[in-house]
C-alpha cells in the first residue's frame, strides 16, 4: 500500500471526470504486475517475483500523470502513472505493457476520458507484496497462506 502522503496527493488533485466510482484511498496501491487468477503454480512464479523485487526496495518513485486504461480516449480504468527510481526493476516484471500505476477509479459506462494531468510527487515505497483482491478487499499473502 502506498504511503498517507500518496492518498491525501491524489485524493485532492483527481481528475474532473463525470460518471467515476472513485477508489477510497485507503485502497491505493501501486500494481507492478497484474495476475487476474492465480493457480497455484502461478503463485509460486508471482512469490518469486516479490521476492526478487525486494532487492530494489525501499524504492524512490514519483507520480507522473493520470492517465486510463486501456487508453486514455476510451478508459474503463483511471489510474496514475508512476516512475520508478531504479529501472532494473523492469527486468523482474515480465509483462510487456509494464507500466506501475495506482488505480484511482473506475469509469461506470460507457469508458470515459481522462485528462494527461500531469502530478509531481516523490515518495518511498517500502517493500514490494503479493496482495489477494476479492470484492474490494485487499489481503496480503505468504506462499503458506494460498
Amino acid at each position: 500500500m502506498v504511503p498517507e502522503e500518496v492518498h491525501e496527493f491524489l485524493s485532492s488533485n483527481k481528475p474532473e471526470i463525470d460518471q467515476v466510482r472513485w477508489t477510497k484511498p485507503e485502497k491505493y496501491h501501486i500494481t507492478f504486475e497484474y495476475f487476474p487468477d492465480l493457480s497455484p503454480e502461478l503463485f509460486e512464479v508471482a512469490h518469486r517475483k516479490v521476492q526478487a523485487l525486494s532487492q530494489y526496495f525501499p524504492l524512490q518513485c514519483e507520480l507522473n500523470r493520470f492517465s486510463g486504461f486501456p487508453s486514455p480516449r476510451k478508459a474503463r480504468v483511471i489510474i496514475a502513472l508512476v516512475s520508478l527510481a531504479n529501472a532494473e526493476i523492469q527486468t523482474v516484471c515480465d509483462s510487456k505493457r509494464f507500466n506501475p500505476h495506482v488505480t484511482v477509479g473506475y469509469a461506470r459506462s460507457p469508458p470515459v476520458w481522462v485528462p494527461q494531468k500531469a502530478l509531481e510527487l516523490s515518495f518511498s515505497f517500502a517493500r514490494p507484496a503479493l496482495f489477494r483482491s476479492e470484492k474490494g478487499i485487499y489481503t496480503e499473502i505468504e506462499p503458506a497462506g494460498f
